[in-house]
This record gives C-alpha cells, structure tokens and sequence, in this order.
C-alpha cells in the first residue's frame, strides 16, 4: 500500500486534513499527519513515504537522498521556495504545487489594497479614529478610470486582477518575459519591458514568483524611474521588495503609498518594522490567500495532486519539469 504523510501538519488545526483523510481510505492509500519540525525529523519520520504533502518544512538534497520511497511532493501553496527543485530532479521526485486555489482572493485582496491607497481608506479612518475630521489631508486623490496599472508578472492572479481592475477603468500594463503574446492580447493588457512598466505605472502590482531574477526587483534603480507618487502593491514574496530602498522611496515621495502582505522578514524584524506608523503604508500578516472556501480547497487539491499519482495517475502540478521521464517508478 502506498503512503501519503503530511511532514509538518502542526501549522494547521487539529483535523484539518480529514478530507485528504478519506480520500485516501477511500483509494486505498495509508495516511499520516506528522509534526517535523526539522530536516532530521523528516528523514527520521518519513522513511516509509511514497508521497507527502508539505507547508513551510525545507526540503533538498540532505533530507530527499535519505528518503528512499519518495517520489512527490506537494508544496500547500502556490510559491515553492522552500522546495529545492535542482534536488527534487536530482533525486527523481516531483515537486508539486497548488497553484489555483485561492486565485479569486488574492486577486481581490491586491485589489482592495490598489483601492485602500487610491482612496487613502485606511489613511482617513485612521485619521477620523484620533478624533481628526478634516478633508484635505495626506497626498492628493486622483480618478482611478485615468491611471495605469502595472501587473510586474502574469500569471492567473495578476490576470485575474487585471481582470477586475479594467472595469473600474484602469489601463493595464504587464510584463511577464515568459508569457507569449496571446496572454496579453487576449486580456487587453499592454506588454511592456520592465523599465517601461516602471516609468509609465501609476499603480505596481507586484505578482511574480521569487526567483533569483525577481528578488529585490523593486529595488533603487528600478523605483528611481518610477513617476513621482507612485503606488505599490505586493501580494507576491516579500523578497521580491528591497524593503531598504522603498524606505527611501516612501520618506523622499518617490512612492506615495505602498501596501504589503508579504515581507522580506515574516514577521517583521528590526527593518521591516520600520514600515510601522506610516500613514501611507497598509500592512496585513500574509494573508491574502485566505477564506474559508480558498483554504480547504488548498488542503484537498494538494491531497488530490499526491493520491491521484499515488493511484496510477499522470502527475500533475509539476514544477520541476526537468524529472519528467527520469522519476523514481
């Protein structure tokens, strides 16, 4: 019988997988929740594992040459930065995502975030809060049907949102060197190179994975073409931030506004920190993905991803493309 397990289970509640639970039993698979907190406590407990669905544990090549039975992982999530995928293919394993989940609320999350600056939502119930009835406060309001948004990758969120953002008016900008053209034509956005989605953004939606290209893409240089007052979002990967450098852009007004789910330390640490106390910074813990629907379709696709294979299925939700055709049998 083959084996499904859950490495680190302990990040969500008590019972939260008993959906992936029954499918198992009802697919002939054995099930486990497990609660590795390290490395060593992965290849101590999941030696027995043909597959495993994983959250935040690290996974490379010190701990998957020691798990001889495993052929696939499954990150719970869309971004699989603590997947080494050069490891996964290595050692012939899958290593899967989800990346369809929670589409609709991240996208609207990014959304609202565009509007709470736009409209400076969070600025003025601040204000009303400390007592303080007054109209002409803070950086000046513009009509959101005149400005550009510019989608830094797109993928199906930052579709999504372009999506949602064109009927309240928004031209749409996007750049994304790995998408061919029909993406962008089909959607109405305009393609542009990276320095053209700098200088011409109004509004930046930061969307692409963390990659060794994208970390710290907002960063000096790129802000410095930037029109002055310029908005930014990030729903993405705190890394993709210099957190340094919009510091700068926010005290010189480079940037007028900038809200952030993500963040380069989680929580944050002495740098990210001090973001605190601006009336121009919107923050929220990572939690642009989340609703109750968004969160068990997450658990169950990724259950769903791994029992499919496990069964006699084609893999799919492959990230590491290369181990196609070189995967443990």
């Amino acid at each position: 019988m083959s084996k499904l397990v859950v490495l680190d289970g302990h990040h969500y509640p008590e019972g939260a997988y008993a959906e992936v639970e029954k499918l198992c039993k009802e697919k002939g698979v054995d099930f486990a929740v497990l609660d590795c907190n390290s490395p060593e406590e992965v290849v101590e407990k999941a030696q027995d594992a043909d597959a495993c669905l994983c959250i935040y544990v690290k996974l490379d090549d010190a701990v998957l040459s020691k798990l001889p039975k495993m052929k696939m992982v499954v990150r719970c999530g869309i971004g699989v930065d603590n997947l080494n995928l050069e490891d996964h293919t290595k050692n012939g394993i899958y290593a899967c995502n989800v990346p369809d989940y929670g589409v609709e609320e991240v996208a609207i999350h990014a959304l609202g975030d565009i509007l709470a600056l736009e409209r400076k939502i969070v600025f003025y119930s601040g204000r009303v809060h400390a007592g303080v009835w007054s109209e002409d406060e803070g950086y000046t309001m513009r009509r959101v049907s005149l400005r550009k948004l510019g989608l830094l990758g797109y993928g199906r969120i930052a579709r999504k949102l372009g999506e949602f953002a064109k009927v309240l008016g928004y031209t749409l900008l996007a750049y994304d060197p790995f998408l061919p053209d029909k993406f962008f034509e089909e959607t109405g956005a305009r393609k542009v190179d990276l320095d053209t989605l700098f200088r011409e953004s109004d509004v930046m939606a930061v969307m692409a994975p963390a990659t060794p290209e994208t970390i710290h893409i907002v960063n000096d240089e790129n802000l410095a073409k930037a029109k002055d007052g310029l908005f930014v979002v990030n729903t993405a990967r705190g890394a993709l931030i210099d957190t340094a450098a919009v510091l700068r852009a926010l005290d010189s007004g480079k940037l007028a506004g900038i809200a952030l789910d993500v963040l380069e330390e989680e929580p944050p640490k002495e740098l990210c920190s001090q973001l605190f106390g601006r009336d121009n910074v919107v923050l929220s813990p990572h939690i642009a993905y989340r609703s109750l629907e968004s969160f068990e379709a997450l658990k169950r696709m990724a259950g769903e991803t791994a029992v499919t294979f496990l069964t006699g299925g084609e893999p799919y939700n492959v990230v590491n493309r290369e181990v196609i055709g070189k995967a443990k049998s």
